[in-house]
């Protein structure tokens, strides 16, 4: 695998770029993931006919943290993104984006013209338009127990313990994977940040600001093919997004 250090705008990022054909650009969504561990091997067959390119989003898994120390919203990571897609080359992309990484994924086919030929978005509660209402009391109650438990990044233990894939069985190469993202976090500082996270980012009343702001004005400047990819039955997630592209 084609796995290196590039330097962009002054952090070291880390990045996979593998495979000849049409570029495939892959967004991760959550933090305390690494592209390489998580999402590289489940894409070993991609590679025999797309140039697939990943990356660590800035203060995610490899890549560098902030220079400020400070947590970066999806909009901000959009810049960093941009950033690397630029320094390699990537033009005409398939660009796939998964939960926050699909805001990324969406804000550079808006923002950025010839960088996607077309787009693809998997469960993104980051992406999503709300239900509307009391419609959204469950899904947010989901969010809150899973993302603000104040004890889930205390240990290594209570991190895996928290995890709801496991909740509902064992699965150790999962598992292995969630130790060793840990593990990478308390050495880079990772986990220090997220304490002091922005309101915007724990309070999920406010955290539909950045889609309604810059992704739902935007959407007639997506003139490219479209999917969305999107898991049932995860309480996290609002499942209205289909609506946003009838076509």
């Amino acid at each position: 695998m084609a796995n290196f250090y590039l330097n962009v705008d002054g952090r070291r990022t880390y990045v996979t770029d593998v495979g000849v054909g049409p570029p495939l650009c892959c967004c991760m969504g959550p933090p305390l993931v690494s592209t390489h561990s998580d999402l590289v091997p489940n894409h070993q067959g991609t590679v025999s006919k797309f140039r697939l390119v990943a990356f660590d989003q800035i203060g995610f898994g490899r890549t560098d943290m902030p220079l400020d120390g400070v947590y970066k919203n999806r909009l901000e990571r959009t810049y960093h993104a941009e950033s690397v897609l630029r320094e390699l080359g990537v033009t005409a992309a398939c660009l796939v984006g998964h939960s926050e990484g699909a805001f990324v994924a969406a804000r550079l086919a808006i923002t950025t013209p010839g960088i996607a030929r077309s787009l693809v978005i998997v469960t993104s509660g980051g992406t999503a338009p709300y239900l509307g209402g009391s419609n959204d009391d469950e899904w947010i109650a989901a969010c809150e127990q899973v993302y603000n438990d104040p004890n889930r990044l205390d240990s290594e233990a209570s991190f895996v313990s928290s995890d709801p894939h496991l909740s509902r069985g064992p699965d150790h190469r999962y598992e292995k994977l969630l130790r060793e993202n840990f593990q990478r976090s308390v050495k880079s500082r990772e986990v220090e940040m997220f304490p002091a996270m922005p309101e915007a980012e724990v309070d999920y009343r406010k955290y539909r600001e950045l889609q309604e702001t810059y992704i739902f004005p935007h959407l007639s400047q997506i003139n490219v093919p479209s999917l969305l990819v999107w898991a049932g039955k995860i309480p996290p997630f609002p499942s209205r997004e289909v609506w946003l592209y009838p076509s």
